[in-house]
């Protein structure tokens, strides 16, 4: 390369910054024209959006691509409440010849009152705030997930489902080449390149945690730069503007998304067990998740030295700065703890031994946690006549218990079935909630939550769903009074014992089918919220963490559950009506008021939602 051309890079990229809005996307246009001279990054175009779509690795006509709610095409602007994350994408366009060594760098956004810096503390997920930034991960989809529990028939199907999809999220610490900075991002190189492409997308994931500190930090605007760079120096910069909101987000959630975990020990063999249990609880609290029944204290009959131990994450000591725990959330206790999970024998196989167990642990949650919702999960999806006996026998066995444990609720992964399973408290459909019977069952003492995901009646679990599929929920749940919503799996990294795949550890970051059955039954990305930062299994697929990788799909659970909190609050201002208007533009039906062969009836685009949530804010 000629001197003068890299002088004339230099001075082109070192005018960005002093340049107006209105001209830097000249600039940028202008800047995209070099950088194929003398084997620079051919990156052809940076862009920007919100947390509410999944950027296909070889999606050349995103609608966004020229501009959305998050980013007007020259400035991302976000509007946040204290204690709220808020998160955006940045799409690097990578031309044939790949890019070498790319890395993405969010400024710290300073208030200019104040001069206080938003993320700018050492502290992760201290009051201050804190900025993460990750690579995002694609997995290639070849044989899409038919139609089953997922979505109800074709008319519901996602709008995309093959390709290179969006979903794990690398955290820039990660070892480098897997997706910790600085990223080499190769075009064509293997199968894993778009196929018949001129170019490929690559993602990054940043998140903004707005302070807690409300006395450090006033509410106003705080202004910083996104930065993507190239062997160290800055390719190009895009302002970033965030206005913090007066009010506080709350940290207990008003609604309870529900999780299930085990046998991930083995993939952190340098962690105590006990750590790599609070690991996962914490993960799964900062985003307003309750992660219960997979441990040991689940799945055993009464123990009260275990549950003693276990008390803190019900009480929420455990969720504190002086237990390690920093973030949303800090104090705020678990809201549920199921007792035995998918049959596991914890009451007894006899009349005498149930009203034992039943005495011992609702006489333990009376004394020591009474405001958790305890249950005994007495079977998973009963399907025939003869095991819907053994339910009713059981049930009744609890109910003629003549001590403290008749009060004991029971639970069932089963939509309502009237008379079929006898007295049951909790109902939990995959096909959703019956909305005409949810009332006559709240009016004797029980509730029906849902299962899963089954569009169209609400979001779907599979890699496929779009990413507001896992959103959606959290508006769902507000507008029809839905309590608590249970995922089966979030860390699915070892095949349960069905199907071929039957007990193997598998390849979550090459392979996305994640779950088949005996009946070859089968659906991409099932059972996963979490990736492993270690994978002892398959080496080539370590990223070198002791710790959980988010996903694009756990990210939109957190965003529906603080959208959800937003409703909430914008309700005490306006009334439930005025926000239900508001949310009937997005969501006009779910659940039994939609049929299973009908077509989604909720808008799958994230700028919808996030029009309808400033529209909530303002209310405030």
């Amino acid at each position: 390369m000629r001197q003068s051309s890299r002088s004339t890079i230099k001075n082109l990229r070192s005018k960005i910054l002093k340049f107006q809005p209105r001209s830097l996307s000249i600039l940028l246009c202008c800047l995209f024209l070099f950088t194929t001279i003398g084997g620079l990054a051919q990156i052809k175009r940076v862009w920007a959006l919100g947390d509410g779509e999944k950027v296909f690795q070889d999606d050349e006509a995103h609608p966004d691509r020229n501009g959305n709610f998050t980013w007007d095409g020259q400035t991302i602007h976000l509007k946040g409440l204290y204690n709220e994350v808020m998160a955006f994408q940045v799409i690097t366009e990578i031309g044939v010849e790949g890019a070498k060594a790319i890395e993405v760098e969010v400024r710290a956004p300073v208030n200019r009152v104040s001069n206080r810096s938003i993320g700018a503390n050492t502290l992760k997920y201290g009051p201050d705030g804190t900025i993460e930034v990750f690579t995002e991960h694609y997995l290639h989809v070849k044989d899409s997930t038919p139609p089953n529990w997922y979505y109800g028939s074709a008319a519901a199907r996602p709008k995309k489902m093959s390709g290179w999809i969006p979903d794990a999220l690398i955290p820039s610490n990660a070892t480098p080449g897997r997706g910790g900075f600085p990223v080499d991002i190769a075009f064509n190189a293997d199968e894993r390149s778009p196929e018949n492409g001129s170019f490929r997308n690559q993602g990054f994931w940043i998140d903004i945690h707005l302070p807690r500190n409300r006395k450090d930090f006033p509410p106003g605007s705080y202004s910083g730069k996104v930065q993507v760079l190239q062997g160290g120096r800055i390719f190009v910069e895009i302002p970033l503007e965030i206005t913090l909101l007066p009010q506080y987000l709350p940290d207990s959630n008003s609604r309870t998304v529900w999780a299930f975990s085990s046998d991930i020990d083995e993939y952190f063999p340098g962690m105590p067990p006990k750590e790599v249990e609070k690991m996962l609880k914490f993960e799964a609290h900062r985003h307003r998740i309750d992660m219960a029944g997979g441990f040991d204290v689940n799945t055993t009959p009464f123990r009260q030295e275990e549950l003693d131990k276990y008390k803190p994450y019900l009480d929420g000591s455990a969720f504190t700065t002086a237990n390690g725990y920093h973030g949303n959330g800090e104090g705020i206790g678990e809201k549920l703890f199921p007792i035995g999970v998918y049959g596991s024998p914890v009451m007894g196989k006899d009349r005498a031994t149930v009203h034992q167990q039943a005495d011992l642990w609702v006489d333990w949650f009376q004394k020591n946690a009474p405001g958790t919702k305890h249950f005994w999960y007495i079977t998973d999806e009963p399907a025939n006549t003869n095991r819907y006996n053994w339910v009713k026998e059981r049930v009744g066995w609890v109910k003629s218990d003549k001590g403290p444990g008749s009060s004991l609720p029971i639970f069932t992964t089963k939509s309502y079935l009237k008379d079929s399973l006898g007295d049951i408290t909790i109902w939990a459909g995959y096909d959703g909630v019956p909305l005409n019977e949810l009332q006559g069952i709240r009016s004797r003492g029980g509730d029906h939550w849902f299962y899963n995901g089954n569009r169209p009646r609400y979001g779907s679990v599979i890699l496929e769903g779009a990413a507001i599929d896992y959103r959606v929920n959290g508006w769902i749940m507000y507008k029809y009074d839905l309590r608590t919503w249970y995922l089966w799996q979030s860390t699915h990294w070892t095949h349960n014992g069905q199907g071929p795949k039957r007990h193997l550890h598998q390849e979550v970051f090459s392979n996305p089918l994640t779950f088949i059955n005996d009946s070859l039954q089968y659906g991409n990305g099932d059972g996963i919220l979490f990736y492993p930062g270690h994978m002892p299994f398959y080496p080539d697929e370590d990223r070198g963490l002791n710790s959980l990788l988010p996903s694009i799909r756990l990210k939109n659970i957190r965003r529906g559950q603080q959208d959800a909190l937003i409703m909430e609050m914008a309700e005490r201002k306006a009334g439930r009506e005025r926000v239900l208007q508001i949310i009937e533009r997005v969501v006009p039906r779910a659940m039994s008021e939609v049929p299973m062969d009908a077509p989604v009836p909720w808008s799958e685009k994230g700028d919808e939602y996030d029009r309808a949530r400033n529209e909530l804010l303002k209310l405030l």
